[in-house]
């Protein structure tokens, strides 16, 4: 390949990516016609060889770079003898190119801490196929940047057909489209009859199999072009340099052959009402959908805008109306495929006269709204609504996010309204709507609904032929309605925005507590990980950890040890459901509607919650009410309410339902996916409250809600069982003295209740358990190997590394070697405190005929496993991908992370100067340990085998 590289035109591509970038400057004034500008300090242009790119910079998070090759080249692409050739090359792009042989690419990325399904990915749809990488990035190997647009330039022009590869991966295929489960039951309909519905992405099993390596290099030579490519890059990067490395590396592909331009294939129906039914016993209700395709609205520019808010304001204005007349519809209009949008009448009815009732008052409010339009108040009532939900975002995003709003401009045209000029110029176009624009917008959706319309119907108990609702009888209802819509305009009642007075926040949530500093029994800063633990003489323990997200709210959380599994089934029958029967008397000291009106006001939330062997409170608030907080919590775990009557009725109403079969109830008897999770729940140890199945009315009848207020006290207000965790943008002096003065208040328990700390036994013995169900002939396995563990951030750290271990080999061997599965995966869970118990869960999903095969090679897997460790170099790549993933996960702006992994930490009775030397922990261990690890956890004679399969 001959090299053609010029400086100027680098700084020509450069110039125009400046020119095209979102960094504008405020017009002074703006127009319909002028262009959504993209984000501030985004750069996009195009190579000399037609290849576009678009670099953001941007911060969050700071060690990691999102890179997307976009290919606006999917399934739509395919001649007919070349179905299912898009997808297939997108697998080929992972199985060998010039630069990468084998399985090199994968090694190289996950050699640097990426994982293959995480880090490494790709998709292919109808008009696109994109493969995705997330690259850790920091100072000393920011070479990884190189390495990374060499693959681009493979996938662009290396990629390696090598036949017998490409046969290999023909089965891997195969065993992806057995496992693909359309969750749509009417997908068929919404799809119309087009190239969409003639060219899904993954083909059938037939013509997976009569595609080989020619069929695809010809439409990889006529695709896979430079001119068809975007490459998107965002994360902390300099745009200068990142375009001279593009021009480098990818600028001297040939731009290939440009005569053979996209073809735009739009989305059609057949005229007129297009209908399908599908039975559901499960179901209360028949349910009927009427769906209206009509084109959809690409936001390029400002006046795009303008239409998709007036779109919302229509669907609004519908809904509020038919709610209003007690008109049981929903209402949507949302994006479906390509040019397609489906603007969505949603019903219920016991019956085909309910659901024709439905369709004929719809109808008449839709042809009222086109005749008379929308009156004054009415109006201003809708735009209000909408200028609400139209403001300027300028908080800081994750990288991967705006990742996915470029996706959309780039395959669709598709841009996000940031700039808070245009914004303002969108909003006032809003609150110049008229009720003509509005009538205009109905009368396009009832042409184009006289055009073509779809009925999704679900008929659950079976209708005699006489009474089913039929297309016919859908239209004629929905032609009445027509005939008899009013002749007079809407009334429209206003709903009066209430003044709410202020509140007056009582006192006991404002009073400041007084910080006693010899309150504090030990206190420690732990600065790797930016947290600070204090250590009350009470026994109550706090973590503190601050984070700098915009919205400056106080997150807290509140967990204890102590839960329904704790207790005999006497106990747990005596105390049932004692947090929520107490949680609905609110505080003792103030007045459910005071309190409900308080937390309103301030913003203030609060939850309490309990489960088999722990209990937690959690609220949050704006930092500035710390105070009213904190006060909140100390009150609500120590002085409860009880509110008497509310009690005495909510027993009376369960009393009355005990018994009564749910929709979920049938819902759940018939999921073999949930039964299959319960069964491997009862034999890891995951359900051990049974006591809802001995409840009966008697039991339920002599509830005593003191009985379960003084449960309840002894629970949340012990001290020595309780950790406090605090995140979010806080003040760390501020909110530390706050905390301990409020928490230090909670007396010493002077009689505990008493904690099974037992660790849960797992049994010895091989069980297996099969039910009926899944895709024809594929069988679904699920592989359990459970145990005890002693709890530390080490051995956590060690069972992750064992599942790595294993995800690793089981894709190697089942998927890359022998081609018998598809996406095998490992999962693990842990309860470290007070169980003490772990499971391995491998799940493989196969051809019925392969499972002995697969069985013999797990068990050959672990074998070889056990007979020799790991090899340094690959327990040192799987190491790095977990510091890796520690940075991209928790940074200073990731409060809901740090709050589940502090919480995670505690109930695994991880410690905190164990995570604040993650690194370390990290590293002491080798393959020596974890070769030990593995033979102790994984037993083959102690496995637990849980599957679904159509096999007699």
């Amino acid at each position: 390949m001959k090299k053609r590289f010029f400086r100027y035109t680098i700084l020509l591509a450069f110039i125009f990516g400046l020119l095209s970038s979102g960094h504008t400057s405020a017009q002074s004034s703006r127009s319909g016609c002028s262009t959504i500008s993209l984000p501030k300090g985004s750069v996009e242009g195009r190579l000399s060889n037609g290849l576009r790119y678009i670099i953001q910079p941007n911060a969050l998070p700071r060690h990691s770079v999102e890179v997307r090759m976009i290919m606006s080249v999917g399934s739509l692409q395919e001649e007919n003898d070349q179905r299912g050739c898009a997808h297939f090359l997108e697998h080929c792009a992972f199985i060998g190119t010039k630069h990468f042989p084998k399985r090199a690419l994968v090694d190289y990325f996950e050699g640097q801490g990426m994982k293959f399904g995480r880090d490494i990915n790709a998709f292919t749809g109808f008009d696109r196929t994109i493969y995705c990488l997330s690259l850790p990035y920091y100072s000393d190997n920011k070479e990884i940047l190189d390495t990374t647009f060499l693959v681009l330039r493979d996938w662009l022009c290396g990629i390696d057909f090598d036949k017998e590869r490409v046969k290999k991966e023909r089965s891997v295929i195969v065993e992806e489209l057995r496992g693909y489960q359309q969750n749509d039951d009417f997908y068929s309909l919404k799809m119309g009859h087009n190239r969409y519905a003639e060219r899904l992405p993954l083909a059938t099993e037939q013509e997976i199999n009569s595609i080989d390596s020619n069929h695809l290099k010809t439409f990889y030579k006529r695709w896979y072009v430079p001119s068809h490519a975007t490459v998107l890059i965002v994360g902390p990067v300099n745009v200068t340099e990142v375009v001279e490395k593009l021009s480098q590396t990818l600028g001297i592909i040939p731009s290939g052959d440009v005569e053979k331009p996209l073809t735009k294939f739009p989305m059609y129906y057949t005229c007129g009402a297009s209908w399908m039914e599908i039975a559901d016993s499960v179901q209360y209700e028949d349910k009927l959908e009427l769906i209206i395709p009509h084109n959809t609205c690409v936001r390029q520019t400002l006046q795009d805008a303008v239409e998709k808010q007036r779109r919302c304001m229509l669907v609004h204005c519908l809904s509020e109306r038919l709610a209003a007349d007690s008109i049981g519809c929903n209402v949507s209009d949302d994006w479906y495929l390509a040019d397609n949008d489906h603007f969505v009448l949603s019903f219920r009815g016991a019956s085909t006269a309910d659901l024709e009732h439905q369709l004929s008052a719809v109808s008449s409010e839709c042809h009222r709204l086109l005749r008379f339009g929308v009156q004054h108040d009415e109006l201003q009532q809708l735009i209000g609504a909408r200028l609400d939900n139209l403001l300027p975002d300028t908080t800081q995003r994750l990288s991967e996010n705006i990742c996915d709003d470029f996706v959309d401009y780039i395959t669709a045209g598709d841009r996000i309204l940031w700039n808070p000029d245009e914004v303002e110029w969108v909003r006032q176009q809003v609150v110049n709507t008229t009720s003509a624009q509005l009538q205009q917008l109905m009368k396009r959706l009832l042409d184009q609904l006289s055009r073509n319309r779809l009925y999704a119907y679900t008929d659950v108990n079976g209708s005699l032929v006489a009474n089913r609702l039929t297309a016919e009888k859908a239209d004629s209802a929905w032609n009445i309605g027509d005939k008899h819509s009013s002749c007079t305009p809407y009334v429209f009642s206003r709903k009066e925005k209430l003044n709410e007075p202020h509140v007056i926040i009582p006192l006991c949530l404002t009073q400041s507590a007084v910080f006693m500093p010899d309150s504090i029994e030990n206190y420690h800063k732990w600065t790797d990980i930016g947290a600070e633990e204090i250590v009350l003489k009470n026994g109550l323990r706090i973590i503190l950890r601050p984070t700098i997200d915009e919205d400056s709210t106080i997150s807290l959380v509140a967990i204890g040890r102590g839960g329904t599994a704790d207790l005999s089934l006497p106990m747990q029958l005596k105390l049932h459901d004692a947090v929520s029967y107490v949680d609905m008397g609110g505080l003792y000291k103030i007045q459910n509607d005071t309190l409900l009106s308080v937390m309103t006001q301030e913003k203030i939330s609060m939850t309490v919650g309990i489960d088999n062997f722990w209990h937690q409170l959690m609220a949050s608030a704006p930092a500035n009410k710390s105070t009213e907080l904190f006060n909140l919590v100390y009150q609500k775990m120590c002085f409860p309410g009880i509110n008497r009557k509310e009690f005495k009725e909510t027993v009376t109403a369960e009393i009355a339902n005990l018994g009564k079969e749910t929709i979920l109830d049938k819902m759940l008897a018939h999921d073999v996916d949930r039964l299959m999770a319960g069964t491997i729940d009862s034999l890891v140890g995951n359900s051990l409250d049974n006591s809802r199945r001995y409840l009966t009315a008697s039991v339920l009848d002599s509830l005593d809600i003191d009985t379960l207020t003084t449960y309840y006290k002894n629970l949340f207000a012990d001290p020595s069982r309780l950790t406090i965790i605090l995140t979010g943008n806080f003040s760390m002096e501020d909110v530390l003295q706050k905390a301990v003065a409020t928490f230090s208040q909670i007396a010493v328990q002077p009689l505990q209740l008493p904690l099974d700390n037992a660790p849960f036994r797992i049994g010895k013995e091989v069980v297996k358990k099969g039910f009926e169900g899944g895709n024809d002939r594929q069988t679904l396995v699920n592989y359990i190997f459970a145990g005890n563990y002693t709890p530390s951030l080490q051995n956590s750290l060690c069972m992750k590394l064992i599942r790595d271990v294993l995800q690793d080999r089981v894709l190697k061997v089942l998927r890359e070697r022998e081609n018998l599965v598809y996406s095998p995966y490992v999962d693990l869970y842990y309860d470290g405190i007070p169980q003490q118990k772990y499971h391995f869960q491998i799940t493989v999903s196969m051809k019925d005929d392969n499972q002995q095969w697969v069985e013999r090679l797990l068990k050959d897997i672990i074998k070889q496993l056990k007979a020799s460790p790991i090899s340094t170099s690959e327990l040192g790549k799987m190491k790095r991908s977990f510091l890796v993933t520690k940075d991209k996960n928790l940074h200073d702006k990731a409060p809901s992370e740090w709050k589940t992994a502090l919480m995670t930490l505690v109930k695994n009775g991880e410690s905190l100067y164990d995570f604040d030397h993650y690194a370390e922990c990290l590293n002491d261990i080798t393959p020596k340990k974890l070769q030990k690890m593995i033979n102790e956890m994984i037993v083959w004679d102690k496995r637990y085998v849980v599957y679904k399969t159509q096999m007699k």
